[in-house]
């Protein structure tokens, strides 16, 4: 029963994340059972483990859904992943990267222009790519722990995904990600915040009025929060400019 319910757990978890399941989207335990072709402990199972990670919202008598994304936990991931990364690619830029890192970082950006080149774009792809080349300095510099817990907030890495789907900016991130790849190649520390700030930002500014209106009914929107996160990230931006 333990290997069928982690095979539902790890299904649902990836449906979660990448959207397949909206937030806020029953999942009927009937109907997991049913495709899984199970009874209902092991999916009972599955259920409280993705409630304890905070993709589950069970409630006695109405069934199980899709948690809500809060935006406030979006804001303050942003924040912290700005100040860490900021600090983890100048480390990688003392130890002047080799012309093979540089070269596997240009073909991940390379790779990121092929998949967006046709008519239509697999999100799904794009997302791990993205996630890869920022993936790439955290390891060489020994902090894939910290990446991990990065991509461990689930609120923030379903908003990345629906950044991609709601807005389709993957050329906004394909230059930016140019930049950065120039700054680093370069070795010009003082363009780093400003570069990556900007891009780690850019998300919350494309989806924009999208979270208060299309997309609404996904979010927990705490106004004083937003306000708060709102005004900050004017702040910042006046700042670096």
């Amino acid at each position: 029963m333990a290997e069928i319910s982690t095979t539902i757990f790890e299904q649902l978890k990836r449906e979660i994340i990448s959207l397949e399941i909206i937030p806020g989207g029953k999942i009927s335990e009937s109907d997991i059972c049913a495709r899984f072709s199970v009874t209902r402990p092991p999916v009972r199972t599955a259920f409280q483990r993705l409630q304890d990670m905070g993709l589950l919202e069970i409630t006695p008598y109405k069934g199980a859904r899709a948690s809500l994304i809060s935006l406030s936990s979006v804001h303050q991931m942003i924040f912290l992943r700005s100040t860490v990364e900021t600090q983890v690619i100048k480390d990688f830029m003392d130890l002047c990267p080799s012309p093979l890192e540089l070269e596997e970082l240009e073909h991940n950006i390379r790779m990121q222009k092929l998949l967006t080149a046709g008519k239509y774009v697999d999100e799904k792809q794009f997302f791990l790519l993205d996630s890869a080349m920022h993936e790439f300095w955290f390891d060489k510099m020994r902090c894939s722990m910290v990446w991990k817990m990065i991509q461990e907030d689930i609120d923030y890495e379903r908003f990345r995904m629906l950044d991609f789907v709601g807005t389709q900016g993957y050329m906004d991130s394909i230059k930016d990600h140019v930049r950065l790849f120039q700054t680093i190649k370069n070795g010009d520390k003082d363009q780093i915040i400003p570069i990556l700030s900007s891009h780690l930002n850019a998300g919350l500014r494309r989806m924009g009025n999208l979270i208060h209106t299309e997309y609404k009914q996904y979010f927990i929107l705490d106004e004083d929060d937003n306000a708060y996160w709102g005004g900050y990230n004017k702040r910042i931006e006046e700042l670096l400019k």
